[in-house]
């Protein structure tokens, strides 16, 4: 490819004001650099959104500058001053001779100078003693030269003496003139010449350019996350409106009212969320713009530039890159967030139709991980939005929070997967096989406040049991985690292969983390079958919890001292369909089976 750049490429990379569209020139639209977004806009374009104010809000990022000295204080962009006079040498246009009193129409360039010439002015360069060896450039020569070569003279515009010195201090290029009055090392001022600064530049440049180019990843990344945060956000919101409007279509006409509020809960219970995210999102994309932008504009800047400009650009354009390098997007805090609808009730409804079915949102945020707990799995508290749920007399799982590896089926859960993957809504326990009840239990600290449910679980070997695997879990929590390993906080009841029996199945318990009981249960043998009917009794007058089997009435262990002030969920979960069939069934109400007032003994 020619190193040559064409006057169509250059007139749309470089020429045009961003705001306007108009054409930069070095009259009245000259194209000013601005300081927030390293992006170049046309004098009169600042003017207008100013009017007149030293307040100053950049047309491009909205960032506010305050220029006590106006417009005209910020800084000509040179490079796209030489490319208009590049581009008037191309299309033939009237140039002024630069030493000219009449302005008359330039023919050349002197190379050494960087002056243009009349012919006049020409005849006289070439004769004078200090230029008559100086290297002279037709204008019919300079449209085969590309633009980089292409010189503008730089002279202090105060002591009209060529810029060879740069001023650390004050990030200018100055005469030698300047260096005794304005820039004086001994005024405190760090003054070296051209080369040695452009080196140094350059190199911290460079350094902020490979900065910016690992910001620019991490942005796209952080994009593409709040992008999926999104769609998921979508996707729970377009599922929970289709299931309400699969649950009710079947209702009779005293349902629409309830089905209403309901899918204006699911629009209230998104916005906050959306809109969080959607703020993220635009926040993140308008820093990468800035970030993408200001890295391009200024490398094409720089490929167009001499050493000077290049040094103009690097020190105008470092402080405005090193900014954005600290600047750092809106964030939310949420990992997995949406809403989803539970069909709590739906079954009763005749008897509980204003409890039927509810909308809440489902938030899983990361919380401290257990010590024994491997770093790779997911270890996410979900958050479950109203705490307090409307009663009904049943207990149910809800499908909405299940994995998709699992069928839930009202009060059954079965480590089958179904038949249709159901879809990713936000709101499903992704770090294991688990599912949650569609309601917590409610225990107030009173006499008389109790709270009793069973669950029937059945399981079946179906290919030997590695170590330390747990094939079921069932748990009672006031903080549910999306973890894949068993639970933490609350009571856990869970059947695992045995470290020092290997050959055997145990059932064992446990609250807060701490073991309670060990109980073995059958063999580890492909074949192998079991059935266990939980009683789970809640004493809000005692602070005391009991599980006992309710087959025999026997108690399995009670804890006491529990703090009952807090919703308490029911939790399951269902090993891998690899090495074991398992079923649990959530029993409540007049179903629960066997006799427990003597459970406390």
């Amino acid at each position: 490819m020619s190193d040559l750049v064409s006057v169509a490429a250059i007139k749309d990379l470089l020429t045009e004001c961003p705001i306007c569209t108009e054409h930069f020139d070095d009259s009245i639209r000259i194209p000013r650099r601005m300081p927030c977004c390293v992006q170049s806009i046309c004098q009169l374009c600042l003017e207008t959104c100013s009017g007149g104010n030293t307040t100053i809000p950049c047309p491009m990022c909205r960032h506010q500058h305050n220029l006590p000295g106006g417009v005209k204080s910020l800084p000509k962009e040179t490079v796209i001053l030489k490319t208009l006079e590049y581009l008037k040498i191309q299309k033939g246009l009237h140039l002024p001779c630069t030493d000219c009193p009449d302005k008359e129409t330039a023919q050349a360039q002197c190379d050494n100078c960087g002056v243009f010439l009349c012919s006049i002015c020409l005849n006289a360069h070439r004769r004078n003693v200090t230029t008559k060896t100086h290297t002279i450039v037709t204008f019919d020569e300079m449209k085969g030269r590309p633009v980089q070569s292409f010189r503008r003279r730089h002279q202090c515009s105060q002591h009209q003496q060529p810029l060879q010195f740069y001023c650390h201090t004050c990030t200018m290029v100055v005469c030698v003139s300047c260096t005794v009055v304005d820039h004086d090392k001994g005024k405190g001022h760090n003054v070296v010449s051209v080369d040695e600064a452009h080196q140094e530049l350059s190199k911290s440049t460079e350094d902020v350019f490979a900065k910016m180019c690992v910001k620019s990843e991490t942005l796209d990344k952080a994009e593409a996350e709040l992008m999926k945060k999104l769609k998921n956000i979508e996707m729970s919101k377009r599922v929970a409106i289709d299931d309400i409007n699969k649950t009710f279509d079947d209702l009779a006409n005293e349902l629409k009212q309830r089905m209403a509020v309901l899918l204006s809960d699911v629009e209230h219970k998104s916005a906050q969320n959306l809109q969080m995210t959607e703020e993220a999102l635009e926040s993140t994309r308008i820093l990468q713009a800035r970030v993408k932008s200001s890295t391009d504009y200024t490398n094409l800047m720089r490929s167009k530039a001499d050493r000077i400009e290049d040094l103009q650009v690097m020190g105008s354009s470092a402080p405005s890159l090193r900014a954005m390098l600290d600047d750092t997007p809106q964030e939310v805090s949420f990992v997995m967030t949406g809403v989803n609808f539970v069909e709590a009730n739906i079954h009763h409804f005749r008897d509980s139709i204003k409890a039927a079915g509810m909308v809440r949102s489902v938030t899983f945020s990361p919380t401290d991980r257990p010590t024994k707990v491997p770093a790779s799995e997911a270890y996410n508290a979900i958050v479950l939005d109203p705490a307090e749920l409307p009663t009904g007399p049943m207990l149910e799982w809800d499908p909405g929070t299940a994995r998709r590896g699992i069928s839930v089926s009202g009060r059954v859960v079965t480590n089958t997967p179904p038949t249709t993957p159901s879809p990713d809504t936000g709101c499903r326990i992704k770090g294991s096989r688990s599912v949650l009840a569609s309601r917590p239990l409610m225990v107030r600290n009173s006499p008389g406040q109790q709270c009793i449910y069973q669950l029937n679980i059945g399981f079946s070997v179906k290919e030997t049991i590695p170590d330390k695997c747990m094939i079921l879990e069932t748990a009672l929590t006031p903080i549910p985690v999306d973890s894949t390993f068993k639970q933490y906080t609350g009571l856990s009841v869970h059947v695992s292969t045995c470290p020092n029996h290997k050959q055997q199945l145990r059932l064992r318990f446990a609250y807060n983390g701490t073991p309670l009981r060990d109980i073995p249960l059958t063999q580890n043998r492909v074949g192998q079958s079991y059935d266990l009917r939980q009683c789970f009794v809640l004493d809000g007058a005692n602070n005391k919890l009991s599980v006992i089997n309710a087959a025999d009435n026997t108690v399995y262990t009670t804890v006491t001292g529990v703090d009952f002030d807090r919703p308490m969920w029911i939790m399951m979960y269902v090993g891998d369909p690899k090495y074991a069939d398992v079923t649990g069934e959530l029993i409540s109400g007049h179903n629960v089976t066997g006799s427990f007032n003597d459970y406390n003994r």
